[in-house]
C-alpha cells in the first residue's frame, strides 16, 4: 500500500512538473512572438561632425582621442599667423580708405560750397562722385575686415558641446581643407535608445510606455519611456523615393518578414557614457505603468537565458 502510495506521489509530482514546465514554455514562447520586444535596439546619441571653417596647416592638437571636452574648449588651431596677416592687412586698407573719404569729403564739400559761380558743373559732380565711390570702397574694405576677423576666430576649432571626442584624425603639422571633417563628437546628456521593432509588434507600443534595456552581454536594466515611433520607413530594395526616411533591410531578403520601424527611446538617466553610442540592446516594451526598480523580472531573466543560447 505504501509503495503504491509513493508511486502515486512521484505520478503526481511529475505530472505537476510537466504542466508547470509548459505553461512556463508556453507563456514564453507567447512573450518571444507576440509581446512588444527585439534584441535589435542600439545606444544612439546625437553626434557632431567637426570641421575647420578655414583652410590651412594645422599648428597645434590639444585634445586626445575619446576624450571628455566641455563646451568652447579649444580641440586644434588652424594657421593663426597666415589669417593674422591677412587681418592687418584688411585692418590697414580700411584705415586707408577712411582717410581717403575724409578727404573726398571735404573735398566734395568745398567745391559744393563754392558752386557753379567759381568753377564748373563737371568738377563739382565729379567730386561728388569720387566721394560717394571712396565711400563704397571703404564699405567694401570694412567688410573684408570684418571676414578676416572672423577666419581668424575660427582658426580655433572648438567644442560646440559638453561631450567625447572621438575618431580623431588631425595631426600637427599637416594641411586640412575647409569642411572636411577632422573628429566627431558625441554629445554628453544626449544618449537614447533606437529600438528597431516588428510592425507585429507595434500595437503594444505607445508614446509614454515604460521600458526595460538590457545591453548585450550585460545583466543591469535600464529604465526608459518611449518617446516616439517614426512615421515612416523604407529599404534599399523599394522602388518608391525614400525621401530621406530611414532606410531599414530585411535580415533574409528570401522570405517575407515583418518591416522593422525605429522606435525612439527616453532613457531614465543620462549619467556619463553610459554605452557607446552604436552599441547593441535588448528592449522590452513593458507597458503604460511606471517601472522604476532596478530589479531584473523574472521574465526579463528567462528572456536573457534564451538570448544567450539564440
Amino acid at each position: 500500500m505504501k509503495a503504491l502510495t509513493r508511486k502515486i506521489s512521484r505520478f503526481a509530482i511529475t505530472l505537476i512538473l510537466v504542466i508547470v514546465a509548459v505553461i512556463v514554455i508556453f507563456r514564453a514562447w507567447v512573450f518571444y512572438t507576440e509581446s512588444p520586444w527585439t534584441r535589435d535596439a542600439k545606444f544612439t546619441a546625437d553626434i557632431v561632425a567637426i570641421a575647420p571653417d578655414v583652410s590651412g596647416l594645422i599648428t597645434d592638437v590639444r585634445v586626445h582621442d575619446n576624450q571628455l571636452v566641455k563646451k568652447d574648449q579649444v580641440l586644434f588651431v588652424v594657421d593663426q599667423p597666415r589669417y593674422q596677416q591677412a587681418l592687418d592687412q584688411a585692418e590697414a586698407d580700411v584705415a586707408y580708405y577712411q582717410t581717403l573719404v575724409s578727404e573726398k569729403r571735404r573735398e566734395a564739400a568745398r567745391r559744393n560750397q563754392l558752386g557753379v559761380s567759381a568753377m564748373s558743373r563737371e568738377a563739382i559732380d565729379q567730386a561728388n562722385n569720387e566721394y560717394q565711390t571712396t565711400e563704397h570702397q571703404l564699405a567694401k574694405a570694412t567688410a573684408t575686415r570684418d571676414t578676416a576677423q572672423l577666419d581668424l576666430a575660427r582658426t580655433l576649432v572648438k567644442a560646440p558641446a559638453d561631450g567625447w571626442v572621438t575618431n580623431l584624425n588631425v595631426y600637427r603639422g599637416e594641411f586640412i581643407t575647409r569642411g572636411s571633417t577632422a573628429v566627431a563628437l558625441v554629445q554628453a546628456h544626449t544618449f537614447y535608445i533606437l529600438a528597431y521593432m516588428e510592425e507585429t509588434k507595434l500595437e503594444g507600443v505607445r508614446p509614454g510606455y515604460r521600458v526595460e534595456i538590457t545591453p548585450l552581454g550585460s545583466n543591469r536594466v535600464l529604465h526608459g519611456t518611449v518617446d516616439s515611433i517614426a512615421a515612416g520607413v523604407t529599404n534599399s530594395s523599394s522602388t518608391i523615393d525614400s525621401k530621406g526616411m530611414a532606410t531599414i533591410d530585411s535580415n533574409l531578403e528570401w522570405v517575407r518578414l515583418a518591416q522593422r520601424v525605429p522606435v525612439r527611446i527616453r532613457l531614465d538617466q543620462q549619467q556619463g557614457n553610459i554605452y557607446p553610442s552604436g552599441t547593441t540592446a535588448t528592449v522590452v516594451i513593458t507597458g503604460a505603468r511606471d517601472r522604476q526598480t532596478s530589479d531584473m523580472s523574472p521574465m526579463m531573466k528567462l528572456m536573457h537565458r534564451l538570448r544567450e543560447f539564440g
